[in-house]
């Protein structure tokens, strides 16, 4: 009964998988072309993977295991040298990278959704647009059950504890149910309880019919007999690669004891980690080589046209094959990844709500400061500051805060993308298209607050014009805030910013006028887009036959007596604010397209 309720669940994650079986044989890996040295990490590593058991990679600190793991999971290939069969056939890269996952030591998710919302989108992202909504809340649940995440499956993943967080994890990658699993470090961080459950989780999928290989370090003796088979690496080379029960055996007959009641993990640590015995080791080596290249007692299982892989030449597999192919159109990426950054940008509080709060309390602060100026000839210097004040508030307001958006999302983004979640463009629109409203608001809120509040004139053509000028500002220093974020660390993008725009405020035309400047420094001001914000708005304020201002001096004296005369004065007369209007626009398009090719560079450097 058991076996045909699983038949009639043809996507259960608890169906038997298909038999395979993957075969590596001298697989080496060095640094710079090195052969014997320092740079050798791997040394004619051989062993094999079987399905529907669970196989460890055990080794010491510098061992080479996160190696072996990343070259048989297909994320290191130059460099690589070797043979690795899947049932019998040379692995074709991009048929491998569809039916085997990769969950990484640090998985980092989206801290701001819930661990139901982070699947649902893994599900929508990763299965085919055909997929009735029952079958995919059907998925769903039976991930929830089967890693125990029903409790929190409305928490927040950044609320998660350790434990909970790896299941989850797992649980992403098991929505497409595939047949090889890679795990690299799973029980990083995690107490001997919770290290315990998600092992016995990887056992039951193992058992399931899956290859599951993970690498440990250092695994109490509990958690080490729910392994399978044991690879057991030292100084780059295989000394072991069997089943678990016959590994004390296998050191034995080369000569090494394990005392009883000692932990056969820490006992295989223990022998690869004696430097005086590298040389006694050479017997395990050569017995594991010995017995894993003669391939005659390997049974070479089959398998349909659907799985089957093609044979590819090694010298043909470029970094195009580390990425899958998207399930899904280009359209419901968008829509899925839309809705994605929304719902996090709704729930950040420091990145988001604290940066809107920050605005209308910095608005409130500039209007009672420079109350009502606006409108009096006398102040009009004072209120050139104020103009100015704005600019360089609304810029590092929006700049700021978006490197640390960008952080949030680098890693999760080259994760998913190399996954074959979604396309470049798919997450590089929607990311455009999710800032909209926040760059709208906040200078919106600012502008609309300070305006007002310091007497600048009541016309609703000089208001728009200003809320142009702001918005604009406003999404230049998102865009320039977001690529540097994307390109640096945090500590260096946040010194970066300020660094590399505030010299371009001396040419803005505030500090000195532009015709005061000398003629080798002019072209300067052309490229500062300081400059025509701080134009576009004097002429806003000012332009466009303002007429006399009011004057309430003492003598009733005032030095300008028009904003023409103050607009001339500093070299910006005419009414131009259509050319201010088109220099922003033209940064703002090179900001655009300054930004897909950062999110290439970085996909790119992800890679070496």
């Amino acid at each position: 009964m058991a076996d045909n309720a699983v038949q009639r669940q043809p996507n259960g994650l608890g169906m038997k998988q298909q038999a395979l079986e993957l075969h590596f044989s001298q697989v080496s890996y060095s640094l710079s072309g090195s052969t014997k040295g320092p740079g050798q990490i791997l040394n004619e590593a051989t062993g094999v993977f079987k399905s529907g058991r669970l196989t460890a990679i055990l080794g010491p600190s510098g061992a080479g295991k996160s190696t072996l793991l990343n070259a048989l999971a297909g994320f290191k290939l130059r460099g690589v040298s070797g043979q690795i069969l899947l049932n019998g056939r040379p692995r074709d890269m991009s048929t491998f990278r569809k039916m085997s996952a990769y969950i990484a030591q640090d998985f980092v998710m989206l801290n701001l959704l819930t661990v139901e919302e982070t699947l649902r989108i893994s599900v929508n992202l990763k299965m085919l647009s055909s997929t009735p909504s029952q079958e995919k809340r059907r998925i769903i649940d039976e991930i929830l059950d089967i890693l125990q995440l029903q409790s929190c499956r409305r928490t927040l993943v950044k609320n998660l504890s350790g434990g909970e967080h790896k299941r989850l994890s797992i649980g992403i990658e098991l929505v497409t149910n595939p047949p090889i699993m890679f795990f690299d470090e799973p029980t990083s961080g995690l107490d001997c309880v919770a290290s315990y459950q998600v092992i016995c989780h990887l056992q039951r999928l193992a058992h399931d019919g899956r290859i599951v290989v993970c690498v440990v370090h250092q695994p109490g003796s509990r958690l080490f007999q729910l392994f399978d088979d044991v690879v057991v690496l030292a100084h780059g080379e295989v000394l072991y690669a069997g089943e678990q029960r016959e590994m004390l055996n296998t050191f034995a007959s080369s000569g090494y004891i394990c005392p009883q009641y000692y932990n056969p993990a820490d006992f295989a640590l223990e022998v690869c980690s004696q430097s005086s015995t590298v040389e006694r080791c050479e017997s395990l080596i050569t017995q594991n080589k010995e017995y894993h290249c003669n391939t005659s007692n390997v049974v070479k299982l089959q398998v349909d046209e659907e799985t089957a892989l093609i044979s590819v030449h090694r010298e043909s597999c470029d970094f195009a094959h580390l990425r899958g192919k998207e399930q899904v159109g280009f359209w419901v990426q968008l829509r899925v990844l839309l809705h994605r950054h929304l719902r996090s940008m709704s729930r950040d509080l420091f990145a988001v709500q604290m940066r809107l709060l920050m605005h209308v309390v910095v608005a409130l602060l500039l209007g009672v400061v420079y109350w009502q100026i606006g409108a009096d000839a006398e102040k009009i210097v004072s209120n050139v500051s104020c103009l100015f004040f704005v600019i360089l508030f609304v810029f590092a307001g929006n700049a700021m805060p978006s490197i640390l958006l960008c952080m949030q999302d680098s890693a999760v983004f080259l994760r998913e993308y190399y996954n074959g979640w979604y396309s470049l463009r798919a997450y590089y629109l929607s990311k455009v298209l999710a800032d909209l409203p926040l760059q709208l608001t906040c200078p919106t809120m600012f502008i609309s607050i300070g305006y007002f509040m310091t007497g600048q004139p009541s016309e609703l053509h000089r208001f728009a014009m200003c809320w142009v000028i702001c918005v604009l500002t406003a999404f230049i220093g998102h865009f320039i805030g977001v690529i540097a974020g994307s390109l640096f660390s945090m500590q260096l993008a946040i010194f970066l910013v300020p660094s590399a725009t505030i010299p371009f405020l001396l040419f803005s035309g505030f500090f000195i006028r532009l015709n005061e400047l000398s003629w080798f420094l002019r072209p300067i001001c052309d490229v500062s887009f300081f400059r025509y914000v701080f134009e576009g708005l004097l002429r806003a304020i000012y332009g466009y036959d303002r007429g006399e201002l009011e004057c309430y001096a003492a003598m009733n004296y005032c030095y300008y007596k028009t904003g023409e005369q103050f607009l001339k004065d500093f070299h910006m007369e005419g009414d131009a604010f259509g050319w201010d209007l088109a220099a922003l626009g033209m940064f703002m398009m090179l900001l655009l397209l300054a930004f897909f090719l950062t999110l290439t560079l970085v996909i790119r450097r992800a890679l070496r």
